[in-house]
């Protein structure tokens, strides 16, 4: 059966939409979560659902956008009425935080508590319903990716049952809500009566004579107070900030992968590189360049091939280059040597098998841009700062926002000496996860002069240091394991076994290699922190699918902490009880006790 086009764009737009609506909703929660100091955590609760309703909802854009032409019909009419249900969820949690977001001089008197237990009630109804969505999201994602008929009608069914639940339960919300509604107005009138009471007593309290007029002192003391006022509510301002904030620490060596990752990230997400900064990069750019001429000069020396007339002439051109010609400056000559040798056939045979002589990390892609680079004109792009290994040591900081999720990003490159470990180290306390990055392509490079050893053994001991560090005891790990098709490409001449004697390959020559390295970074995890592994080709492409898949994980992460904090929030808000009924029962018992020894003492 044939689908309209024109309603599967129109449902897409419906579900960007709601995911719109319900970042929104989010935000406020939190807002109204920082303010209200929730101890059953109701807000923290909803959140959760909330999120992970949007990330499904992300999910099953992603598959419109990759099956749009392939939609059967029913899954578009189930998924329209679940939209329907989706924005009435969001605009009954809308009319409830509007309430709640009233003004209010106080937050003590019974008035406010009451509006608070009032709308409490509501909002755990409305968490029952987001998570009865989600659900039914995660069905009808399960209906979409399944081939079987059969199959997918079972998920289709109990999808429908969940909507029938969900749409009793908006149903009864919505009734409810208007007396709820009118009850939280009226607490709210009540509570500005009572402020007013409390206004009048402290007029009448401190009254003054009329002839006892402010002075000038009095004046700049109220002036004083207010920018005091003014300085805690900002100070509060940004501890809420800082408490909201995913902090993300970015490690590995230089050349693994997570330079890129820092340019990329602030490319995509952050503020970019105006033209005025990309001028700054030129020198570096064509120092790449430079270095690259360098490299394939010393492999075509070490290796002693014997090269064709006219490979043998652009060599030459290639000595004289770097021999005489400023570094600030590429000849047309020069650039047309680079072209020739990088993709002749002799020089990639030796290329694919070369391990000891470093090339610039991302050198294809530089050798394919060098005629662009070396324009008298040239001013860098973002791709071509992005793929630079120029790095300072020390840490570097960048803050952006991915969608709802405010991340604040440290990169930690070269030696930390002592005093910026002890002034900066504790920021990165409560991490909520560590991005390791890691070059496999290396793991046939010397560990220090050794031949038989491979140079991952270095990266193996740098992760197990910062894995078992007790200020990451509560994070997470994320580790990408960069230039996956290099890796793979290498196996084929270099065996991993030659330098991991103990590997033993399987039927399956390349997933095996994978398993153990893994495995190797999993065995140094004393902490046993949750390891999430992505094997990518950060010079592929603009990675949009790597990122997604690390806000994917992110939200999974923080899914996790917020059951956490609300398992912990609900076992303290349980054992305070308890602990308040043992200490007026304790008192009395050893007071008994006390006068029962002395009397028997006394008559005795």
């Amino acid at each position: 059966m044939a689908v309209d086009s024109k309603r599967v764009f129109a449902l897409m737009a419906t579900v960007n939409t709601n995911m719109d609506r319900l970042r929104q909703s989010i935000n406020e929660l939190r807002q109204l979560h920082d303010r209200w100091k929730d101890p059953n955590g109701t807000f923290i609760n909803l959140i959760a659902q909330l999120t992970a309703l949007k990330s499904n909802l992300g999910e099953m854009q992603d598959w419109m956008n990759f099956a749009i032409n392939d939609m059967h019909p029913q899954l578009l009419m189930d998924l329209d009425v679940l939209m329907t249900s989706c924005g009435m969820l969001v605009r009954n949690t809308d009319a409830v935080v509007l309430q709640l977001r009233q003004p209010d001089h106080d937050n003590t008197d019974w008035a406010i508590k009451l509006k608070f237990a009032v709308g409490s009630r509501s909002l755990n109804r409305l968490r029952n319903v987001a998570k009865r969505q989600t659900d039914a999201v995660n069905l009808l994602l399960a209906a979409c990716k399944c081939h079987t008929t059969a199959q997918r009608k079972i998920l289709l069914h109990k999808s429908r049952q969940i909507r029938k639940e969900d749409a009793s339960s908006l149903n009864t919300l919505v009734r409810t809500s208007k007396w709820n509604g009118q009850c939280i107005k009226t607490l709210t009138q009540v509570s500005k009566m009572i402020q007013w009471f409390r206004y009048l007593f402290y007029i009448k309290l401190f009254h003054k004579p009329r002839d006892d007029m402010p002075t000038q002192q009095d004046y700049l003391d109220a002036a004083a107070a207010m920018r005091s006022e003014a300085i805690d509510r900002r100070l509060e301002e940004e501890a809420t900030t800082l408490r909201r904030e995913t902090k993300l620490v970015l490690m590995g060596a230089i050349n693994s992968g997570k330079e890129l990752i820092m340019r990329q990230i602030k490319v995509l997400y952050a503020q970019g590189y105006p033209r005025e900064e990309r001028m700054g990069y030129i020198h570096v750019v064509r120092s790449t360049v430079r270095v690259l001429m360098h490299a394939i000069i010393d492999l075509l020396k070490d290796t002693g091939v014997n090269l064709s007339e006219d490979l043998n002439h652009d060599f030459a051109v290639l000595l004289h280059e770097v021999e005489t010609v400023d570094m600030d400056r590429i000849t047309p000559a020069a650039v047309q040597a680079v072209e020739n040798i990088w993709h002749s056939g002799q020089f990639s045979n030796i290329f694919v098998k070369n391990f000891e002589i470093d090339f610039p990390q991302y050198a294809s892609y530089f050798a394919s841009e060098i005629l662009r680079i070396s324009d008298v004109d040239y001013i860098p792009s973002e791709a071509d700062i992005i793929r630079l290994n120029h790095s300072m040591g020390g840490i570097k900081e960048l803050r952006f926002s991915w969608d709802e999720i405010d991340v604040h990003l440290f990169n930690i490159s070269g030696y930390i000496p002592d005093q910026f470990r002890k002034r900066w180290f504790h920021q990165l306390e409560g991490a909520t996860a560590l991005i390791y990055t890691v070059d496999v392509s290396t793991y046939d490079r010397p560990y220090f002069g050794q031949a038989t050893e491979s140079a991952l053994l270095d990266d193996f001991a740098t992760f197990e240091s910062w894995a078992n560090s007790p200020k990451f005891a509560g994070s997470s790990i994320i580790l990408l394991l960069n230039n996956f098709t290099r890796f793979r490409e290498k196996m084929q001449h270099s065996p991993l076994s030659t330098f991991f004697p103990e590997y033993q390959e399987g039927p399956d020559p390349e997933v095996s290699a994978r398993q153990y390295i893994l495995r190797r970074f999993k065995d140094v995890n004393r902490s046993r922190l949750s390891i999430y592994s992505f094997w990518v080709d950060l010079d592929m492409s603009d990675n949009q699918h790597l990122y997604a898949a690390l806000k994917k994980t992110l939200f999974h992460i923080q899914q996790r902490k917020a059951r956490s904090e609300v398992w912990e929030t609900s076992n303290q808000a349980l054992a305070s009880p308890t602990l308040s009924n043992t200490a007026r029962h304790t008192t009395p018992l050893q007071s008994v006790g006390t006068v029962t020894t002395v009397g028997s003492s006394s008559r005795g």
